[in-house]
């Protein structure tokens, strides 16, 4: 008969504050092995005087249901506990490695938390934390009250967040598998292609976008499932990472207008208008833009260079051209290159 596990304990914290150490923080992370989206860490300091009857239920978030992990985080969040989380997205992912992207996690998490800690308890295998003293404890969310704690906190917020990215990527079940790779959701990125927030540099994303993305434009057409300016702007976004670019963001938002795609290449930031259209060409791409839509479009580029102060001086705004012929598939992709002047 098998036994039901034991819950965590203070042992660890205990222990560390009788050798001085006030602030002793638990961190652990939630996304490592998704397709898509973010790797999201937890990071939370339990004071020792606290004393809420919720700590006792507190466990590791993967022996809780979604409802038991929600009630907890909910008391976490409004006890007095010292909490945050930090969030690594999926181009983060791909840029930094999984492993350096949870680590980055971690640091955002800790650094966001009300004190600095002065020791940190870490689920698994070590990890350097830029100096902080820390502990790795292999099963520590389920060992470890603070540990354990950090786990509901990074497991409820990465889920929050891909439940908002299922309302805007439905056909990949999101809501459900939350970026994992189930048989479901490898079946839908087969058909479909990668969607904004797939991770580049995993195996089985990378595989589907090495396939013929004319079939899986052409099914999604068919299906219905994905708008023409969506179909459009993934084709250019696969267009751009072909022929190295570094996507950075994609629909930035802004009062003066919006940005279809934010990439890089070596030397400058490129925001790139993309123009889809069904059944016949464009013209010359320079005529699909008038001259308000070029004066929207330098103030949003402008606008997003001011939120950005790691990115190069240069900057340009290229157009992407898109043509879906009667039957979904892709009959042009063409950049211009500088096709709204003003860039930096």
């Amino acid at each position: 008969m098998r036994t039901a596990p034991q819950p965590p304990t203070f042992d660890e914290e205990t222990a560390l504050r009788r050798l001085g150490n006030r602030v002793v923080a638990g961190v652990d992370e939630a996304g490592r092995g998704p397709l898509a989206g973010p790797v999201v860490a937890g990071a939370v300091v339990i004071p020792p005087d606290l004393r809420a009857p919720w700590i006792g239920r507190l466990r590791d978030s993967k022996q809780l249901s979604a409802s038991r992990r929600a009630e907890l985080y909910a008391c976490i969040r409004d006890s007095g506990v010292g909490w945050a989380a930090g969030v690594v997205s999926n181009e983060e992912v791909d840029r930094l490695g999984i492993a350096s992207a949870t680590r980055e996690a971690m640091l955002r998490a800790l650094g966001s938390l009300p004190s600095r800690p002065d020791f940190v308890l870490v689920d698994g295998l070590p990890v350097d934390l830029d100096g902080l003293p820390a502990k790795a404890l292999v099963g520590g969310d389920g060992r470890c009250m603070s540990i354990a704690a950090a786990s509901i906190v990074a497991k409820v917020t990465r889920d929050a967040i891909m439940l908002e990215e299922h309302a805007r990527y439905p056909d990949y079940g999101f809501d459900s598998n939350k970026g994992y790779p189930t048989p479901a959701h490898l079946e839908q990125l087969r058909r479909l292609g990668p969607c904004p927030i797939h991770r580049r540099s995993f195996a089985p994303v990378h595989e589907a976008m090495s396939e013929d993305t004319t079939d899986s434009v052409r099914s999604a057409a068919k299906t219905g499932r994905m708008r023409l300016g969506g179909l459009g702007e993934q084709a250019a976004r696969g267009h751009l990472e072909r022929a190295g670019f570094t996507v950075l963001d994609i629909n930035f938002r802004c009062p003066h207008g919006e940005i279809d795609i934010v990439a890089r290449d070596a030397e400058a930031v490129v925001f790139v208008e993309v123009r889809t259209q069904r059944g016949r060409g464009f013209g010359t791409p320079e005529e699909s833009i008038t001259a308000g839509k070029a004066r929207r479009l330098i103030a949003t580029a402008q606008t997003y260079l001011q939120t950005r102060d790691d990115l190069p001086s240069h900057w340009r705004i290229d157009l992407v051209a898109v043509d879906v012929d009667s039957q979904g598939r892709i009959a042009r992709i063409e950049r211009t290159e500088n096709a709204v002047t003003g860039g930096g």
